[in-house]
């Protein structure tokens, strides 16, 4: 009697063991659809945030080359006035430069 008791006990045992693997394996597969929503967000705002830099970084691009433009002809209706502008800089970087 005590041999079937026991023989029942270790079957409850290996029935729980059993329920228990199942429930790790739902608990991880739970787990890794969450980290992969999780990773799949982030991901989709790490490329919106680069669409969002890259139009930008055009944006600024297209400012510098129409400043660019801007000086371009500003150099060419007064090439002396540019020359002494430059000239003028030279002397106070170096003058900056000079002191360290």
């Amino acid at each position: 009697m005590a041999e079937r008791n026991l023989d029942a006990e270790l079957g409850r045992l290996r029935e729980d063991l059993n329920q228990l693997k199942a429930d790790l394996a739902e608990l991880k597969r739970a787990v890794a659809e969450a980290g992969r929503a999780e990773v799949e967000g982030v991901k989709a705002r790490l490329e919106e945030e680069t669409r969002k830099l890259l139009a930008e970084l055009e944006d600024a691009a297209q400012r510098l080359r129409e400043r660019a433009q801007v000086i371009r002809e500003e150099v060419e209706e007064r090439p002396l006035v540019a020359l002494a502008a430059a000239f003028g800089l030279g002397l106070l970087v170096g003058k900056l430069f000079e002191r360290r």
